[in-house]
């Protein structure tokens, strides 16, 4: 009765560690995180129009 549980036990362990491990690996690494109440928009904005290379129309009165 007892060599069952820590069978169990053991096999439960053993795959909370693996688990463990490989969502260690395989999670996505946050390298700019943004403190709360310091999101610059104007940043975002100029970093997702250079990613994606379109042109910026969303500032009135800039003319190209």
């Amino acid at each position: 009765m007892w060599e069952t549980v820590f069978i169990i036990a053991g096999l439960f362990l053993a795959l909370s560690l693996c688990l463990w491990i490989f969502i260690g690996k395989t999670a996505r690494k946050r390298h700019d995180a943004i403190a709360p109440g310091k999101f610059d928009f104007d940043s975002f904005k100029s970093r997702e129009i250079a990613r994606r290379g379109v042109h910026d129309t969303t500032r009135f009165g800039k003319k190209l």
